[in-house]
């Protein structure tokens, strides 16, 4: 079944955040949801330029009931009311303020809470007030503070839970370390660890233990948590099988009017998707099938469902990050206006050529004052006047994030205003990859090592673009800083600037737990001990490994577990007061690590005691970890490389054909598979043998030997790959160089 929607432009507002769009429940009361009638509902929506409002649509027109003058930016807009009554009054999260509003726009509440962060997420369950900072979480009841929580990882959202409609609350944190808390009386109850970074959390109405959790790679899973037994079930909904992005909002509601919610999700590239879900209760093992997908090239702040453009209609109200708001009605309107000019003005509707004359007249009359204010603009800004150019500070929407998938980082760029041009410079080697969403035609220049430019690339966008995407690798052990220039197209020209640093293990992420296999691995330990403090050792780890926690509150020893997401291989870091301990299966990562925190030892004048213990058991353990790789692209490249002569042998007929052999006749029936896999990975198989070529200079640097110049044959060992003679290959140590 596919779900047919019709797009109704509503307003636009300024600039949004998530959670900023909400939908007032109608006055007689909530709907039931099988069938009965669907009324009319106002919306509200905080920007960022700190305006509130109410609108709602009669006869197909705006009518706003109450707006406010511009303050500080809305970070969150919520619905809450006593427990058990409607929740029509509106709570605004702005800096470290709550306020309340009804839907007449009268302010009821001026709360200003004792957080020392602005306040980024929000929550509001009867009289329980919960916000949160990027580290703080505070709970008030009655706007009184009943506890707080301090986290080491950035929060990215937060929800509660009211299991079986009791009082009893239940706090769930998102947050950016890829783990999920459970919080009672501000005190974690259970962790949740998760195999992606979670970006929006949605409890389903009228239930009370189950939670939705929307994630950066674009799952979206079904929490189930009990903790009476201490139990937490999960059930992946939403799989990125087609390589989306990250999930910004999520809401449920029944569209069909059937009885049973459909899962509603936005996603960061601008698409939104609507699910079916055969379970009213949201039941485990339940299949979820797409009945409708749409792009609309712009990042999508918040989705709501309800009605508002008209009775007896549901709808999708949508909120974009530039701030447009529309309806996605199953109202049948007709988009074809050629057909309506075609008809006679007899067999219009009453009153529609008097709409359609005031229509041109409004943008004839906007024309006229765009056209006047771009004449004064430009007089304003000649060299003899008196006027002066403002360069507009515009606001950068992005985001980078790590793929497991494919070892790539995903660098999102998006601004209000359309994209002129984006131009990349970094002083580390990374490899842009073509990214199919993205538009751009980009162009290369040609960098001076003397100049310390690795990389020099431009992108120049289509018009009426405002986002780009991009899509990087890095090398493990170079580090530097990726920046940005965007140019948008405006007068006078400016740039704004975005850093992104590369740090030296940048393929590594964050992991909780490892599996008993994992644990057996033989490990190269490096121990550090000298004049440092805790902080200063957290402090080089932050700038050495990603997606580290800002801060910690430990006083103890810090125990951190990272995973190479290319390669498979583990490091665990404990350190403290005077004293570091770093183990792994991958002496490269050792190495880069040794080198990395002894030279910011070096700035701070802080001498370090080394201690190094390479087992060299592990290295037949990581060759059979990156073996498969190894066998499977270095089959692509030679079935390619075949394919090719093949092709140009110019086969035209099945018996020239069945002339081939069978291994030859399945590489051309798989032509386009093998074609579109090259292309996708052309650099993969180098990217391998640099990971093994590093391991082997990096072995032998530890025993003070230079192994370069046996580099060509560790090449020709790997392009004929046996694993026997590879590991001999690592294993046998020349007496000298030939440069000794």
């Amino acid at each position: 079944m596919e779900l047919e929607l019709t797009r109704v432009d509503y307003t636009t507002v300024g600039l949004t955040a998530p959670n900023c769009l909400q939908l007032l429940p109608p006055s007689s009361g909530t709907n039931d949801p099988r069938g009965s009638t669907r009324q009319q509902q106002k919306a509200v929506i905080g920007d960022q330029d700190g305006v509130l409002q109410l609108f709602s649509m009669k006869k197909d027109e705006l009518q706003i009931h109450f707006k406010t003058l511009p303050s500080d930016k809305i970070a969150s807009v919520k619905l809450g009311g006593q427990m058990g009554s409607i929740a029509d009054k509106i709570f605004t999260a702005s800096e470290n303020k709550v306020r309340g509003f009804n839907k007449k726009g009268k302010m009821f509440l001026a709360f200003e809470t004792n957080l020392t962060e602005t306040i980024r997420s929000m929550f509001v369950s009867g009289s329980d007030l919960l916000v949160c900072g990027n580290h703080v979480y505070n709970h008030y009841k009655d706007c009184k503070e009943v506890g707080s929580y301090l986290c080491g990882d950035a929060i990215v959202d937060v929800a509660g839970l009211c299991p079986n409609n009791t009082s009893r609350l239940i706090t769930v944190l998102a947050c950016s370390g890829r783990v999920l808390r459970i919080l009672e009386h501000s005190r974690v109850r259970q962790t949740l660890e998760v195999d992606s970074v979670p970006t929006v959390l949605h409890v389903p109405k009228g239930l009370g233990d189950r939670i939705l959790c929307g994630f950066g790679d674009g799952k979206v899973i079904l929490f189930h948590i009990n903790l009476l037994v201490s139990e937490v079930k999960r059930e992946m909904l939403v799989e990125d099988t087609e390589n989306l992005s990250a999930v910004t909002c999520i809401t449920t509601y029944d569209l069909s009017g059937d009885g049973k919610d459909e899962l509603i999700v936005g996603r960061r590239d601008g698409t939104l998707q609507v699910f079916t879900m055969n379970s009213d209760e949201y039941q485990f093992e339940m299949e979820c099938t797409q009945i409708y997908r749409e792009n609309f090239n712009e990042s999508i702040s918040c989705v709501q469902g309800g009605s508002v453009g008209a009775n007896n209609y549901s709808e999708i109200v949508v909120c974009t990050y530039s701030g447009r708001v529309f309806g996605l009605t199953t109202q049948c309107i007709s988009k074809s206006l050629s057909d309506s000019s075609k008809r006679s003005s007899a067999n219009m509707a009453p009153g529609s050529s008097t709409k359609l004359h005031k229509l041109r007249a409004e943008i004839y009359e906007l024309e006229q004052a765009i056209t006047r204010e771009r004449e004064r603009y430009q007089q304003s800004t000649q060299a003899l006047s008196t006027g002066l150019s403002a360069i507009p500070m515009l606001s950068v929407n992005d985001s980078m994030l790590l793929c497991q998938e494919d070892a790539t980082y995903a660098l999102t760029i998006e601004i209000p205003t359309p994209i002129e041009h984006v131009l990349l410079q970094c002083d580390a080697p990374i490899n842009l990859i073509d990214v199919e969403k993205n538009s751009a035609v980009v162009s290369f220049s040609e960098c001076d090592k003397m100049s310390g430019n690795s990389l020099l690339a431009s992108y120049r966008c289509q018009s009426n673009t405002n986002r780009v995407d991009l899509k990087f690798r890095t090398v493990e052990g170079q580090c530097g800083t990726l920046q940005v220039y965007v140019t948008p197209n405006l007068q006078p020209k400016c740039c704004q600037l975005k850093r992104y640093p590369i740090k030296p293990l940048s393929l590594h992420m964050i992991v909780h737990s490892l599996s008993d296999d994992v644990k057996a691995r033989p490990m190269a330990v490096l121990t550090l001990k000298g004049a440092f403090s805790q902080a200063e050792m957290h402090n080089w780890l932050m700038n050495t490994i990603p997606e580290i926690p800002e801060k910690t509150y430990e006083n103890d020893k810090i125990r951190l577990i990272f995973r190479h997401v290319f390669v498979g291989t583990v490091l665990i870091c404990e350190y403290g007061k005077a004293e570091a301990d770093f183990r792994s299966d991958n002496i490269s990562t050792i190495s880069i690590l040794k080198d990395f925190i002894t030279k910011e030892a070096t700035k701070k004048r802080i001498k370090l005691e080394i201690i190094t213990n390479v087992n060299e058991q592990t290295i037949p353990g990581l060759i059979k970890l990156i073996e498969p790789k190894i066998l499977h692209y270095n089959k692509l490249t030679k079935d390619y490389q075949i394919l090719q002569a093949l092709i140009d042998l110019d086969i035209r007929n099945d018996e020239e054909l069945s002339t081939l052999s069978e291994e030859y006749q399945n590489l051309l029936k798989n032509q386009r598979q093998i074609e579109i896999e090259f292309k996708k990975q052309p650099t993969i198989l180098n990217r391998i043998y640099g990971i093994l070529t590093d391991l082997y200079i990096d072995k032998f640097k530890f025993k003070g030997v230079n192994v370069k110049t046996k580099l060509p044959q560790l090449i020709d060992l790997l392009g004929n790959y046996n694993f026997d003679e590879l590991v001999q290959f690592f294993s046998v140590i020349k007496a000298v160089d030939d440069e000794y």
